[in-house]
């Protein structure tokens, strides 16, 4: 018999043992004792997955993003912004403290390091800094993170002038769960690794606010495992 997870009712799990039992000319005794059984099961993986179950985080990255460079080549600051969305598929809290992007062109190999500075697009004001959140069980997070170069950073600009693909690498770098029980696993997320491309840059595109989009060839969104 095959359980459906999270599908199956603590009553339907009991008529089913009853009627197997039944089916294979079990005592009433019997019958009774698989019955509990059944109920003891099934209420011990509902207090699992609602209580105990240790988070379980993930993230989702739609298939465009935008992309601005306001203080030129000749500057190592440029500006990503990535809408993404968070989630927690577990029964505990889940802490992200802080989020990582990699850009690396294909062509140069280079690979230049950023991070969320701040919340929300690109030009509003006042500017909302990155804090980290928190996920209840069962929850979800939505923003569009701005990621800036990380101050040491010396490639004054990653994309090329030309249209071309680049790989970006998200990373989320999580709270470490409190206390020893083997329940609280670890909660690292895998870091997702996903490409987007970009037409040929023009510069009068980043006067004032503006910004180029970026997008998946394929126009489809990435996930982490």
């Amino acid at each position: 018999m095959i359980w459906k997870a999270g599908k199956r009712t603590e009553a339907q799990a009991r008529g089913d043992a009853l009627e197997t039992a039944r089916g294979g000319g079990i005592t009433g005794n019997m019958a009774a004792t698989i019955v509990s059984l059944f109920a003891l099961v099934f209420s011990g993986y509902s207090f699992y997955e609602s209580v105990l179950r240790a988070p379980s985080l993930s993230v989702f990255v739609p298939p465009q993003m935008a992309y601005t460079d306001p203080d030129r080549p000749e500057s190592p600051f440029e500006v990503f912004i990535l809408p993404i969305t968070l989630a927690n598929d577990g029964a505990q809290t889940g802490t992200v403290l802080s989020v990582d992007l990699d850009v690396t062109n294909p062509r140069t190999k280079l690979t230049k390091k950023f991070y969320a500075a701040h919340v929300g697009p690109w030009g509003v004001q006042p500017e909302k800094a990155f804090a980290p959140v928190s996920l209840a069980g069962k929850a979800s997070h939505s923003a569009a993170l701005q990621f800036f170069p990380r101050m040491k950073e010396t490639i004054a600009r990653v994309l090329d002038f030309e249209a071309g693909n680049y790989t970006f690498k998200l990373t989320l770098n999580t709270a470490a769960p409190k206390g020893d029980s083997l329940l609280n696993l670890s909660t690292k997320v895998k870091p997702l690794v996903f490409e987007m491309q970009i037409g040929k840059l023009d510069y009068r595109n980043f006067n004032n606010i503006g910004t180029m989009p970026m997008w998946a060839a394929d126009y489809k969104p990435a996930a982490s495992d």
